[in-house]
This record gives structure tokens, C-alpha cells and sequence, in this order.
């Protein structure tokens, strides 16, 4: 080891060297240091303790993250994973997150949270839930599934040696079929609904645009981020389609559709194709009226695109009148599915209408709407017996 004399530009005398520490097991690379002291005996005193304070630490200058509690861990994985979603699934998440992960596991630390802990944990959110205890969170296997993709970054980390959450029994949830009844209008509450449309005075434009979204919705089966997100130049009406290309999300910007498939072309009927043309006419006008042309179908002339919370209050209101059950505007995709299917579309086609990634996802979700085809299904057993 060589040692230098150096001078200082105020005169003081110090003594300085160049180490070789080692290779650092991590990056692969030569790891080098400069020691400097008031004298020779000192450099060689730091130079030696600095080699084995590099071997302590493993011979490496790579800093591993500490990480002992269940709130560090979260904070850490959600920093990952939030880049990885679209802002609508961001939302949702954190949410879940921030009203149940935390005040569940939050306050732990990681090594004492083990299976037994969370299985408890489980168990009580589940008995709360099925036994209808006031403010229980009825999908508490949503909380489980987070908890666990959460426990295994974790591991991944090597923050924690095993993920305890992945034994852990989920209890049955005796109210899931109860709260996943798909919201939708049977035929009678659809007339209703349609003939109380009818009544409204659509020579107030507010009006007109609501009668032209909601029956958009029904013709079409867009969810209401996509019907939302549309441009004139998004609507062929000389041949009759819809392209669907974009959705909006909560932040009232655009971005890709939910899924690949969900990028589709929807072919429209003709009183469709009729009342578009019309309300694009009256539209035309109204953004005359203001000094401007308007490139967004639904638009509210105040923002890019309109606030989807409002127009969700406004057809509250509008189900009010017409005294049906408030389905919501998703309910207005499943009524489309229900009259499809009603009406003998085969499951692919509407597959493809409704912009679903596999088949298998469109009959979970709308086979047992179909009952007038599962009343025929009686009419053909009937027919097959009789020509036995």
C-alpha cells in the first residue's frame, strides 16, 4: 500500500492512500477507496478496518432494503405495481388497500405475521360478512387475494423467507350469489322505461342528449367509458358502425380499452344510425351557438368530456320517474346482452359485441339470462321424445 503526502492549501500535512478492497460478489466490479489521515500509523489503521467492515457486509457496497413491517412492505410493492395498471384499476386498488389491507396487517411486523395470525383474520371477515354484520366488507376474498399478491413480493424481496397467507383457507362466501345478481331490465320494466323516455321534451337539449346516451347504451352494449370516450370520427353512420378504440377512466382522460378484444367495430341498426344523425344535427347547432364545432359525441360543452358521476346522478334521477329499479349504466350492457341472447345470438358473436377476452367469461356472466332459449330447450326435449 502506497501512502502519499499531501499538502493542503492552508499548509496542514495529511497522508492519503489508494485501497483495494475487493470484487464486489453483486456488480462483478474491482471496488477501490481512498484513505486519508493525519498520519501513516492512522491510514493503515482505517485502510485495515475498512477491508473488513467491506468483507462484514458482504463483500459488497450494494445496499439491501430493510424492510420489517407489513406497512413498509405495502408502500414498497404498491410503488411497483401502481405503473403496471391503468388509472381506473389504480383507483380501485388503492382503495381496497388503503380502507382494509392497512388497518388489517398495516400495524404487524412482518415476522409475526404467520398463517394461524391470517387465517384468523380471515376468518372473521368472512363470519362478519355471512352473517350480515353491519359495515362488513362482503368480498373479503378480495382483501385475501391482495394480502397474498402483497406477502409474495415479499418473498420476492427476500424480505420474508415464505408467504403465509398461501395455506390459508378461504371460507365459502354464502352471499356472493346474492350480490353478483346482474343488474338489467327484464322486458316489462324495459318498456316502461323506454316509454317514460318518450314523454321528455327533447327540444330541451339536456334531455335529448340523455334519451340519445341511454338508448346508445342499449343498442350498442358499450360500457359507459367507452360510449364516453367516442368521437364523431369514431361512428361510420353511413355504414352503420361503431369503432371502439378508447374508454375513459375516472380522471376524464382516454386511454386504451380494457382489454385487446375490447378494441371492436359494432355494427348499429337503423333507428340508431336515424337518432344519431339527428341529435349530431341538434349538437351541430348548440356548439354554434357557443362559436365551435364539437368532436366528442357526448360531449357537455364545458370540459373535454363530460363527468361521469353527474350524468350517473341524472339517470338515478330519470329511474325515479319512471319508476323502474336503478340498474345503473352497466345495466344498460347487460339489458343488451339479455335481448340478444333472447333473440338467439349465438354466445361468440355476442362475445365479440361486447368486447369480452373469452368466450367462457360471456356465458359465466349472461347464460342464465337467456330464458326464453332455456324455455325452448324444454319445447326441443318435447320434440325429440315425441320423434323417438
Amino acid at each position: 500500500m502506497k501512502i502519499n503526502q499531501i499538502k493542503k492549501k492552508d499548509g496542514i500535512i495529511v497522508y492519503r492512500a489508494n485501497i483495494y478492497l475487493g470484487t464486489d460478489k453483486v456488480t462483478g466490479k474491482k471496488v477501490k477507496t481512498t484513505i486519508t489521515a493525519r498520519t501513516k500509523k492512522e491510514v493503515k489503521a482505517k485502510a485495515r478496518a475498512t477491508i473488513v467492515d467491506f468483507q462484514k457486509n458482504g463483500t459488497t457496497r450494494v445496499k439491501s432494503t430493510t424492510i420489517t413491517t407489513y406497512q413498509e412492505l405495502a408502500d414498497l410493492w404498491w410503488e411497483s405495481y401502481q405503473h403496471t395498471v391503468k388509472p381506473n384499476t389504480q383507483q380501485t386498488v388503492k382503495a381496497l388497500l388503503n380502507n382494509h389491507i392497512i388497518p388489517l396487517f398495516g400495524r404487524y411486523k412482518l415476522d409475526k405475521l404467520t398463517t394461524p395470525l391470517i387465517q384468523s383474520i380471515v376468518n372473521d371477515l368472512a363470519n362478519k360478512a355471512n352473517n350480515g354484520v353491519a359495515g362488513a366488507f362482503l368480498h373479503y376474498g378480495q382483501i385475501h387475494a391482495l394480502n397474498k399478491r402483497i406477502l409474495q413480493y415479499g418473498v420476492i424481496m427476500q424480505a420474508i423467507p415464505y408467504n403465509p397467507a398461501r395455506e390459508v383457507i378461504l371460507p365459502r362466501n354464502l352471499q356472493k350469489n346474492k350480490q353478483n345478481k346482474i343488474k338489467h331490465f327484464e322486458n316489462d320494466e324495459l318498456r316502461q322505461f323506454l316509454d317514460y323516455l318518450d314523454t321528455l321534451n327533447t327540444s330541451k337539449y339536456r334531455y335529448l342528449y340523455d334519451i340519445t346516451l341511454y338508448k346508445f347504451l342499449l343498442a350498442t352494449g358499450c360500457r359507459i367509458g367507452e360510449a364516453l370516450a367516442l368521437h364523431w370520427s369514431d361512428i361510420d353512420l353511413s355504414q352503420s358502425v361503431v369503432h371502439v378504440t378508447k374508454t375513459l377512466n375516472y380522471k376524464r382522460e382516454t386511454n386504451s380499452p380494457k382489454s385487446p378484444s375490447s378494441y371492436r367495430d359494432i355494427p348499429i341498426d337503423r333507428e340508431t344510425v336515424r337518432m344519431l344523425k339527428s341529435y349530431k344535427l341538434e349538437q351541430t347547432q348548440e356548439a354554434w351557438k357557443l362559436g365551435r364545432t364539437e368532436p366528442v359525441v357526448f360531449s357537455n360543452f364545458i370540459s373535454e368530456y363530460p363527468h361521469g358521476e353527474i350524468l350517473r346522478r341524472r339517470l338515478s334521477t330519470h329511474f325515479k320517474r319512471a319508476q323502474v329499479n336503478d340498474i345503473g349504466f352497466h345495466g344498460f350492457r347487460h339489458t343488451h346482452a339479455s335481448l340478444l341472447l333472447n333473440s338467439g345470438i349465438p354466445y361468440k358473436e355476442l362475445q365479440h359485441r361486447l368486447g369480452h377476452s373469452q368466450l367462457s367469461m360471456t356465458m359465466d356472466i349472461y347464460s342464465h339470462l337467456s330464458k326464453e332459449n332455456t324455455e325452448k330447450a324444454v319445447s326441443y326435449f318435447e320434440t325429440a321424445l315425441k320423434n323417438l
